[in-house]
């Protein structure tokens, strides 16, 4: 993973300089913010930027699960306004024909869903199981488990703050008012920061590179998912990743159990989120950033280099509906 992403991020975040909040300042912050996104979209596209009512990303990612380091590959999906589908082809055993899971994750404006699919390799194959926010194994809050109803709507929380992430990171809009957060300054230039807020009320910055007036950051929080793997190299535990240990993959009352624990250790706190925008190229008059990375809490967690974009291609809408089992 590339460490100089993530130290950036730091120094940015170091020298944020607030805004004063007298009225007759705000007005003038109100203003400075209108000018950053009108600058923001000419320099995405423009006209061109305003005419995508949709777009798909797709390339190979690596990501970090605590000792694991993953790879794949991604497709993500959007539809404007408020559909949003995520598929990851992830090779667990990290050689050409071993176990793989798909797993696709769907919001088409109400509800969202998660399907999970274990193909292949040794004894069945590798076995993940997400656990939370929004997952089977979600831990419940001061009144214990989950329901199911809460879990639904958890997820579909979720998801529409996903999408709004990637909204804002790849369009520069908000359904939500952006506010003026200030200027970050870094040893390689300065950027003006807007916030604006997710689903859960919590902040979201994007920060704009006030030399090229393209979006450089997110920051964000997000309860950070832990996933529980076992198979050939598992079984493993633990927030993020699996770890070391046998080969065997258990059976389906070993599974809940261990949801259950994970269960039992109750919601955790939100993570800081960054995700890094970076190697913009042109496609069909747009402006597209062609390599992300994602930091949570400072440390490099996924990079995801993206090979293929295509602007308002022709999309189905059962692609945003869950597939029938």
């Amino acid at each position: 993973m590339k460490k100089f992403a993530i130290v950036a991020a730091v120094v940015v975040l170091s020298n944020i300089v607030e805004l004063p909040t007298a009225p007759w300042v705000g007005l003038r912050a109100q203003d400075r913010v209108a000018d950053v996104i009108a600058q923001v979209k000419h320099a995405l596209g423009g006209e061109r930027l305003t005419a995508v009512k949709a777009l798909t990303a797709e390339g190979p990612f690596r990501r970090s699960m605590g000792q694991r380091d993953m790879e794949g590959t991604a497709v993500l999906t959007i539809v404007r306004p408020d559909r949003l589908r995520r598929s990851e082809e992830i090779a667990m055993g990290g050689t050409a024909g071993g176990p793989t899971v798909e797993r696709v994750m769907g919001f088409n404006g109400t509800e969202a869903w998660e399907d999970v699919q274990n193909r292949g390799g040794m004894g069945g194959g590798m076995q993940m199981r997400v656990m939370g926010p929004g997952g089977p194994g979600g831990p419940g809050g001061p009144g214990g488990v989950l329901t199911p109803e809460q879990i639904e709507q958890q997820r579909a929380r979720r998801m529409k703050s996903e999408l709004q992430r990637w909204t804002v990171a790849l369009f520069a809009d908000s359904a939500r008012p952006f506010t003026d957060a200030g200027v970050a300054e870094s040893p390689d230039g300065k950027a003006d920061v807007l916030e604006t807020t997710d689903e859960a009320e919590r902040a979201v910055r994007l920060f704009v590179d006030q030399a090229t007036h393209l979006p450089l950051m997110l920051q964000y929080q997000e309860i950070r998912p832990r996933i529980m793997m076992a198979g050939p190299g598992g079984p493993g535990r633990g927030r993020g990743a699996g770890g070391p240990g046998g080969g065997q993959r258990p059976s389906e009352e070993e599974m809940q159990r261990r949801i259950e624990e994970f269960r039992k250790q109750g919601p955790p706190p939100p993570s800081a989120f960054s995700m890094h925008l970076s190697d913009y190229k042109k496609v069909d008059g747009v402006m597209l950033p062609h390599k992300v990375d994602v930091s949570i809490e400072g440390e490099p967690n996924e990079e995801w280099t993206i090979e293929k974009y295509r602007v308002n291609p022709s999309i189905k809408a059962q692609e945003f509906e869950k597939p029938k089992q």
